[in-house]
């Protein structure tokens, strides 16, 4: 990462791994697991000054940490995921991601004070994905397909839809249950209620008839058990609206920040700026397990999968939890390091 020092390195190496040690983003607990040959509150100090750095530059690393992320990954599609997360009361976090063997690997974020119209960014939440997709464009390789994936609270917007079009890319946006489709005959209808329980429905026309009408494919979809069909839009005529499961892994991966992991949700942090740079050291983190855990898998050390009821497979663990344990019993002990790759879990092919 050139744009990265060698003192932001060192910082971001030793705090990294100190939060993988503690389990926890608490300065205390971090620092006690990495201090090094000085006094707990040097350490402590240490990590003040990383996360108030102002020469550190956000928009460069996460360009050049985007590069090394979907390099490694060598996928010839990928698909990126956008969704908010909140800190309580006090901080807002619009994250976007690449979705990866049930997991999302954070790539670049913007985080702003919650719960406050004053204070909310002027460039408002369009314009705020707009940027962090634009951040993550360059480390995207060469002929490398890109879908971009939001939930009805972000995806039910047609400037959206134009923004990742703009980039030459797809979209496949969760809509509200009123968003209707005009058909190419002049007629209209409310995508999502095309369908019934256990039923799927695919058109085509102008999506957002109030406020946008943009050439779309609608997909409807109704899984069985569920309260609400989805009611989807894209501008890939492939999809058949299934993709849109890959979603529910930023949820996932916002848990193995929170309770499942890092604890972020428990920082007291208050300034965004700090907040953002604390999250360069939990993405590292959580990338490294999430890496971790494939090279668990593919070494034979990581838990059997589990059958379910309908004959398919699943993962006992995440491969979060898998990398987790894997540091633990392997790593921690021998103070060993190795070359990260992500390795796909070959078990379900």
């Amino acid at each position: 990462m050139p744009s990265v020092n060698s003192w932001q390195a060192a910082n971001m190496a030793l705090f990294s791994y100190g939060i993988i040690k503690a389990q926890s983003c608490q300065q205390e607990q971090v620092a006690r697991q990495v201090v090094c040959g000085e006094q707990v509150e040097s350490t402590n100090r240490r990590w003040r000054r990383f996360l108030s750095n102002t020469a550190f530059s956000l928009p460069d690393f996460f360009g050049e940490w985007s590069s090394w992320v979907l390099r490694r990954l060598g996928m010839k599609a990928v698909t990126l995921l956008v969704d908010e997360t909140k800190l309580g009361d006090r901080l807002g976090v619009m994250v976007v991601g690449v979705a990866w063997e049930g997991r999302c690997l954070p790539l670049a974020w913007w985080v702003y004070v919650a719960n406050s119209a004053a204070d909310y960014p002027a460039v408002g939440q369009v314009g705020m994905i707009k940027a962090l997709l634009e951040y993550v464009r360059p480390g995207v390789p060469d002929g490398v397909e890109v879908l971009v994936q939001a939930d009805r609270g972000i995806g039910t917007s047609p400037d959206l839809c134009r923004v990742v079009e703009q980039l030459g890319w797809h979209y496949l946006f969760r809509v509200t249950c009123q968003t209707k489709l005009v058909l190419p005959d002049g007629g209209d209808v409310t995508i999502a209620q095309q369908v019934q329980p256990g039923e799927i429905w695919a058109g085509q026309g102008l999506a957002f008839k109030q406020r946008g009408r943009i050439p779309a494919h609608a997909r409807a979809l109704w899984t069985a058990g569920y309260d609400q069909p989805w009611a989807l839009v894209t501008n890939d005529e492939r999809l058949t609206g299934h993709e849109y499961a890959r979603r529910n892994w930023q949820e996932q991966g916002f848990r193995d920040l929170k309770s499942g992991g890092w604890h972020w949700h428990d920082s007291r942090i208050r300034e965004p700026l700090h907040m953002a740079r604390l999250l360069v050291l939990l993405a590292l983190a959580y990338v490294w397990m999430v890496a971790l855990g494939s090279h668990a898998v593919a070494s034979g050390c990581a838990q059997p999968l589990l059958k379910r009821a309908d004959g398919c497979s699943r993962r006992r663990w995440s491969l979060f939890k898998e990398g987790l344990r894997f540091f633990v019993q392997h790593l921690q002990p021998n103070t060993a390091f190795f070359f990260l790759r992500f390795i796909p879990d070959h078990r379900f092919t």
